[in-house]
C-alpha cells in the first residue's frame, strides 16, 4: 500500500509518500504526479520518501523521470538513500538544478525539511596514513608503552645513583645504666637523666660496586628499545590496514566509473535497437535483448556504488573520523612503478628492517642482561655510607658537628632459591625469543615470496588486461556496425558488451592486485610506511 499526501508549502508542493512504491502503486504515483504537474512548477516540487520502505524497479524509473523533470527528492535510511543517490548520479540536472537530500532519521529537524549534504573531503593515500598514524588508538597505546619503559629505565638508573636524605631529631631520654652496661651497681641502679638531645644533618649512601644493579639497568635500556620497536610494529600494522582499505576503495571507485560508462553504452545500444526496429532492420526481440542488457548494467552499477560506499565507510572507521564524513579519494588507481628485487635482496632487507625483528633483538638483549643480573647477585656488593650532623643537648647549649663514614661489603650466603629462579626465568625468555625468531624469519620469507609472485603475475595481467579491453572495444564496434547494417541481430552486440564488462573488471582487478602486492612486498621488507607516506622514495 502507498499513501500519497500532497502538502502546499511556501516553497512549493511536497508529495509525502508512505508505504511501498511497487506494483500498482507506481501507476497511482504517476497519475498523482501528472495531475499536480499542471498546477505547480516541477522545479519547486519535492517528493518526500522518508516513510517509504520499499521501491521496485518500476518505482525507481518513475522517480528518475520525476527527478529529471526538475523535482527534488528527499529520502532517509540505508535502503531508500542509496536508491536516490543512484538516481542523482545517473540523472541529468534540470534548469533549476538538482535538489537531493539523503537525511538520517536522527538528523531530521522536521518532516520534509531540507538539509545540505556533507561536504566532500579530499583524501590522498599519504594523508590517510598521516591521519591514521596520528589518531589511531593503537598508536597511542604504543606510545604509552614507550613512556612506561622509559620510566622503568629511570627507576633502574636511580638504584645506581647516590641517595641523600636530611635528618632532624629531638628527644628526651632517661636511661638505666645497669641495663645498658649489663652490670648491677651497688646500692641500686644508676639512672641518667632525664635529659634532652637533638641533631640536624644529612645522611648519604652510594653503591660503589654492584654488578647486579648495573645489569638490571642495561636490561631496562633494552626494554625501552623493544617498546619502541613494538611501536613501529603497531604503526606498520595500521599502515597496512589503511593502505589495503584505500586500495579497495580505489578499486570500487574505478568499478563505478566503468559501470556508468557501460550503462551509457547500453542505453545508446538500446536506442539503436529501437531505431532498427522502427526502420524494419531489427526485431522486437532485438529491442528486448537490449533493454535487458540495460537493466543488467544498471544492476551492476548499483552493486558497484554500494561497494564503493561500504569501502569508504571502512576507511572512515580506520581513520577515526566522524561516520558522516564524505571522503573523496584523490589518488587514481594506476599501474605504479615497481623496483625489481631478487628474493635474497628483499629477504635480507626484511630481516634487517622489519620492526618485529628489531623488537626480538631488543628482547633478547634484555633477557641476557636480566640473566646476568641474576647471576651477579651471587657476587659481593660494595656500599659507602656517611652522615654529617650537628648534635647538642638543647638549643641553649653548644651543638657540636659530628660525622660518620663507612664502607660496607654485602655477600649473599643464602637467598632461598631466588637467584636460581630469576636465572631460569631469564633463560626461558631467551628460549621463547629464539623460537619466535625462527617463526618471524620463516614468515618474512613467505611474505616476500608470495608478494613477489603476486607482483610478477599482476604486472603481466595489467598488460594482458589492457590489450583485452582494447580488443573487446574493437569487437563491440564491429558487432555494432554489423547490427546497424542489418546483416546480423544484436546477439553479437550483447555478447560483445559482456566481454567488454569482463575485460574492464579484469583490468581493474589486475591494477588493484599490482598495487596490493607492491604494498605487501613493502610490508614484508619493513618499508610500508616510508613508501606510501612519502618519507623516503626508492
Amino acid at each position: 500500500m502507498l499513501r500519497i499526501t500532497p502538502r502546499d508549502q511556501d516553497t512549493g508542493l511536497t508529495l509525502v509518500l508512505e508505504g511501498k512504491l511497487a506494483g500498482p502503486w507506481v501507476a497511482e504515483l504517476a497519475q498523482a504526479w501528472s495531475s499536480w504537474q499542471g498546477r505547480t512548477d516541477p522545479a519547486r516540487a519535492v517528493v518526500d520518501m522518508q516513510g517509504v520502505a520499499f521501491i521496485d524497479e518500476a518505482g525507481r524509473e518513475l522517480l528518475a523521470r520525476i527527478h529529471g523533470e526538475g523535482a527534488g527528492l528527499v529520502g532517509s535510511g540505508c535502503y531508500v538513500g542509496p536508491i536516490i543517490q543512484s538516481i542523482l548520479d545517473g540523472g541529468e540536472l534540470g534548469a533549476a538544478g538538482v535538489r537531493f537530500l539523503w537525511l538520517p532519521m536522527l538528523g531530521l529537524a522536521a518532516a520534509g525539511a531540507l538539509a545540505a549534504a556533507e561536504p566532500a573531503v579530499p583524501l590522498s593515500l599519504a594523508q590517510a596514513l598521516d591521519q591514521a598514524l596520528t589518531r589511531n588508538p593503537e598508536i597511542h597505546k604504543s606510545l604509552l608503552n614507550i613512556a612506561q619503559s622509559q620510566d622503568d629505565r629511570r627507576l633502574a638508573a636511580s638504584a645506581l645513583m647516590p641517595s641523600v636524605e636530611g635528618v632532624a631529631a629531638y628527644s628526651r631520654t632517661k636511661q638505666n645504666l645497669d641495663s645498658f652496661l649489663g652490670i648491677p651497681s651497688p646500692g641500686g641502679p644508676d639512672v641518667v637523666g632525664p635529659f634532652n638531645a637533638g641533631q640536624v644533618g644529612i645522611r648519604a649512601e652510594a653503591p660503589l660496586f654492584d654488578l647486579s644493579l648495573y645489569q638490571r639497568w642495561t636490561a631496562s635500556r633494552h626494554g625501552e628499545a623493544s617498546a619502541k620497536a613494538q611501536s613501529r610494529v603497531a604503526r606498520e600494522g595500521i599502515a597496512a590496514l589503511v593502505v589495503g582499505q584505500y586500495l579497495r576503495t580505489q578499486r570500487a571507485a574505478e568499478s563505478v566509473k566503468a559501470a556508468r560508462s557501460r550503462v551509457e553504452l547500453a542505453g545508446a545500444l538500446e536506442k539503436l535497437a529501437e531505431d532498427q526496429q522502427k526502420n524494419g532492420l531489427g526485431t522486437k526481440l532485438d529491442t528486448l535483448r537490449a533493454q535487458v542488457q540495460v537493466q543488467n548494467e544498471r544492476q551492476r552499477l548499483i552493486q558497484a556504488e554500494t561497494q564503493v560506499r561500504t569501502a569508504r565507510f571502512g576507511l572512515v572507521k580506520l581513520l577515526d573520523l566522524e561516520p558522516a564524513t564524505n571522503l573523496v579519494l584523490t589518488d587514481p588507481l594506476t599501474a605504479p612503478e615497481t623496483v625489481a628485487f631478487t628474493f635474497q635482496e628483499a629477504y635480507g632487507q626484511g630481516l634487517a628492517q622489519r620492526p618485529e625483528v628489531a623488537a626480538l633483538d631488543a628482547r633478547e638483549q634484555a633477557a641476557m642482561s636480566l640473566r646476568d643480573s641474576a647471576r651477579s647477585l651471587r657476587l659481593p656488593s660494595l656500599v659507602v655510607t656517611g652522615s654529617y650532623a650537628s648534635m647538642g643537648l638543647s638549643p641553649s647549649q653548644p651543638w657540636v658537628p659530628t660525622y660518620t663514614v663507612g664502607l660496607g661489603v654485602k655477600v649473599p650466603l643464602f637467598t632461598g632459591g631466588r637467584i636460581s629462579a630469576q636465572t631460569a626465568k631469564a633463560r626461558l625468555e631467551l628460549d621463547r625469543v629464539a623460537e619466535e625468531r625462527k617463526e618471524i624469519r620463516a614468515q618474512v620469507g613467505l611474505e616476500v615470496q608470495v608478494a613477489q609472485a603476486e607482483m610478477d603475475s599482476a604486472r603481466s595481467e595489467v598488460e594482458v588486461a589492457a590489450q583485452a579491453v582494447g580488443l573487446a572495444q574493437e569487437a563491440l564496434v564491429q558487432s555494432r556496425h554489423r547490427f546497424e547494417a542489418g546483416v546480423s541481430n544484436n546477439i553479437e552486440v550483447i555478447n560483445a558488451q559482456d566481454e567488454l564488462a569482463r575485460a574492464e573488471d579484469n583490468r581493474i582487478n589486475a591494477l588493484w592486485r599490482l598495487n596490493q602486492s607492491r604494498a605487501d612486498l613493502a610490508k614484508a621488507m619493513g618499508q610500508l610506511e616510508p613508501l606510501f607516506a612519502g618519507k623516503r622514495s626508492r
